[in-house]
C-alpha cells in the first residue's frame, strides 16, 4: 500500500490534464474491458512507471469494502481501533486535510462510510453498486488528498477486514493477471 498511497503525487500530474477521464475510468471501472481500453489510450501519453501506479491503486480501490458490509469487531471496538468519536448514531474523525470521514454502523454491520469533503457529502460507495468500485465524485477527493486512502486503508484493517491487494511491479503483471477474465468479458459482449 505504501507505493499506492506515497505515489498519489505522480498520478496528480497525470490526473489534472487531458488524460484525467482515461486515468478516472482506468481507477474506477468495474469493467475490465474500459479499464484495458483506458490502459491502451494512456500508453504513450502517461509514463508506465505511473500506470502501474495507478494500476496498484485500482487494487486498493476494489478491496476496500462496499457498503453496506459486516465487520469483523463491534461498534466499541471500532471507536477505539480508528481513534474516532461517536456523535448520536455516527462515528467519526476529521483528517488532517479537513476531509470528515464518517461511518454509520448498527452492531457488527456497517451502513455507509461518508467522506465530507469542502461541505459536500459523498457516499463511499456508489448507488447501485455497477459500474465504479467508489462514488465517481469521490475519486477527485482520493487523487487530490493526502490522508484519504491511507486512512481508508487502515480503516478496514481496523474493523478487522482482511485487506491483500494485489501488487503489480509492470504493466505485464496486471494483463497477465487479467487477461483471461478481459477475453471472457469481451466474449460476453457477442
Amino acid at each position: 500500500m505504501l507505493t499506492a498511497t506515497s505515489s498519489l503525487h505522480s498520478i496528480r500530474t497525470h490526473y489534472h490534464s487531458e488524460s484525467r477521464d482515461l486515468v478516472r475510468a482506468l481507477l474506477n471501472s468495474t469493467s475490465l474491458i474500459e479499464a484495458n481500453f483506458a490502459l491502451e489510450l494512456l500508453q504513450g501519453k502517461v509514463p508506465e512507471k505511473t500506470l502501474v501506479t495507478v494500476m496498484n491503486l485500482r487494487e486498493v480501490l476494489k478491496e476496500l469494502p462496499s457498503s453496506p458490509f459486516e465487520m469483523a469487531v463491534d461498534e466499541d471496538v471500532l471507536l477505539r481501533a480508528a481513534h474516532l468519536t461517536k456523535d448520536r448514531a455516527v462515528m467519526m474523525r476529521t483528517l488532517a486535510d479537513g476531509i470528515d470521514l464518517t461511518v454509520t454502523t448498527a452492531g457488527n454491520l456497517v451502513l455507509d462510510i461518508i467522506i465530507r469533503s469542502e461541505g459536500k457529502p459523498i457516499y463511499w460507495s456508489p448507488v447501485p453498486i455497477s459500474d465504479d468500485y467508489v462514488t465517481p465524485a469521490l475519486i477527485d477527493v482520493i487523487v487530490d488528498s493526502d490522508h484519504l486512502l491511507n486512512e481508508m486503508i487502515e480503516l478496514a484493517k481496523a474493523m478487522g477486514l482482511v485487506f491483500n491487494p494485489p501488487f503489480y511491479l509492470s504493466l505485464e503483471d496486471w494483463r497477465m493477471d487479467h487477461a483471461a477474465n478481459v477475453m471472457e468479458s469481451i466474449t460476453d459482449l457477442f
